[in-house]
C-alpha cells in the first residue's frame, strides 16, 4: 500500500525565508556598491525596513528577484563570491553558533544538511561517501535555475571559506559544476584554485576521506550540544524543514527501484496528477525531469559507492533492456554510461 507523504514543504511562493538572514546580507552588499535601493528592490515586493524586522518572512521568488536585480545592477564578477564569504557561519541564531563550535568536517557537513532550510533555503546540500572520498552536492530546491550559477558560486564559497577558517588549513577540494566554464574564470582560480571541472553531472565538492574526522582546533565539544538543542528548537519554528521539491526528490529516491508514474506519486502526495503538474510547472520543472534527475544521481551513487556495473545499475533502476537503459542514461547525462563511468 502506498504510504502518503505529509506535503507541507515550502514552495517558491511560500513566505519562509527570514528577511534579516541571507536577503539582508545581499542587500547590504549591494548597497555598499552605491546601488539604488529602489532599483535593487524593484519587483521584489520589499522595502528596506523589511530587512530589519526579525519576524518578516519572504518567499524564495522574492529572494531570487533580489539576486536577479543585484546581478543586473552590479557590473562585477566577484559579487557572488563576496556574498559567499559572508554567508557562513552567518548570523542565523543557534545554528550559526553550532557551526562555529563543530569538532570536524563531518559534523560541519551534517549541520549544513540538517539545517539547510535555515542555512541554504534555495539549494539543498546533500552528501554521501565511499571508501576513498566524501561528496557534498547542492540541488535546486525551489526552481531557481535562472540564478543557478550565482547561487552555487556563493554557497560553495561559503562552505569552503568557513571550513578553511574553522579547520585552519586549506583542504584539497575538487570542484565540479554542471554549467560551462564562465568567462570570468579568474574568480574561480582566486576563490577555489585550479582543481575545477565544468559541464559535470552535479554541482559538487569532493575531498579525500582522511579529512572527514580530523579534529579541528576550534572545537567546543561541550558547548555544541547545547547549541544543537537550541538549533532544533529554531528549526521547529520554521515553516518546514524541506521544500516541496526536496520531498519529491526524497520520495522518488526511496522508491526509485520500483515502477513509478505520475499517478502513483501524485496519489502518495495526496493530490491529483493535474495538481502535481501545476506545482512542478510553477517550479520550472516537470515530473519526467524529476524522475530523470533522481535516476541519474542514483546511478552515479551506485557506481561510486556500491561499485555496481552498468548491468546491475540498469536492473536496480527497473530497466530490463540495456539498450533502453543506455538511451535513457544518455538523456539524463548527455553521455553514455560507459563514458561517464570510465572517467
Amino acid at each position: 500500500m502506498t504510504k502518503l507523504v505529509k506535503t507541507t514543504g515550502y514552495e517558491i511562493d511560500t513566505p519562509c525565508i527570514a528577511s534579516h538572514y541571507q536577503p539582508a546580507l545581499l542587500a547590504e552588499l549591494a548597497l555598499s556598491r552605491d546601488i539604488s535601493a529602489y532599483q535593487l528592490l524593484k519587483g521584489a515586493r520589499l522595502q528596506l525596513d523589511d530587512f530589519a524586522v526579525a519576524e518578516k518572512r519572504i518567499s524564495p521568488d522574492q529572494y531570487l528577484t533580489l539576486i536577479k536585480n543585484c546581478q543586473k545592477l552590479i557590473d562585477a564578477d566577484d559579487i557572488s563570491f563576496l556574498l559567499g564569504q559572508r554567508l557562513l557561519p552567518g548570523f542565523y541564531g543557534a545554528v550559526s553558533q553550532a557551526l562555529q563550535q563543530v569538532t570536524n568536517l563531518r559534523q560541519a557537513i551534517e549541520i549544513l544538511c540538517d539545517y539547510h532550510s535555515i542555512l541554504s533555503p534555495l539549494y539543498t546540500p546533500r552528501h554521501y561517501e565511499n571508501d576513498e572520498e566524501v561528496f557534498l552536492f547542492w540541488l535546486d530546491s525551489t526552481g531557481s535555475h535562472e540564478q543557478e550559477t550565482f547561487i552555487i558560486e556563493s554557497h560553495i564559497t561559503a562552505f569552503v571559506s568557513m571550513v578553511a577558517w574553522l579547520a585552519r588549513e586549506k583542504m584539497p577540494w575538487q570542484y565540479e559544476f554542471t554549467y560551462a566554464e564562465p568567462n570570468y574564470i579568474e574568480q574561480y582560480w582566486v576563490n577555489f584554485g585550479q582543481n575545477l571541472s565544468f559541464n559535470q553531472q552535479m554541482n559538487r565538492l569532493r575531498l579525500p576521506k582522511q579529512f572527514l574526522d580530523k579534529p579541528w582546533p576550534n572545537a567546543f565539544k561541550l558547548g555544541i550540544h547545547g547549541a544543537l538543542k537550541e538549533s532544533n528548537r529554531q528549526l521547529a519554528e520554521e515553516y518546514s524543514q524541506y521544500s516541496f521539491l526536496d520531498q519529491l526528490y526524497d520520495y522518488i529516491q526511496l522508491h526509485i527501484n520500483e515502477p513509478l508514474n505520475l499517478d502513483k506519486v501524485s496519489f502518495a502526495f495526496g493530490i491529483s496528477p493535474a495538481s502535481m503538474k501545476r506545482k512542478l510547472k510553477k517550479h520550472h520543472t516537470s515530473f519526467q525531469q524529476q524522475i530523470d534527475l533522481v535516476r541519474k544521481h542514483t546511478a552515479i551513487y551506485l557506481y561510486e559507492v556500491k561499485k555496481m556495473n552498468s548491468q546491475q545499475i540498469a536492473e536496480y533502476l527497473c530497466f530490463n533492456d540495456m539498450n533502453n537503459f543506455r538511451r535513457a542514461f544518455k538523456r539524463w547525462t548527455g553521455i553514455s554510461p560507459y563514458l561517464l563511468f570510465a572517467q
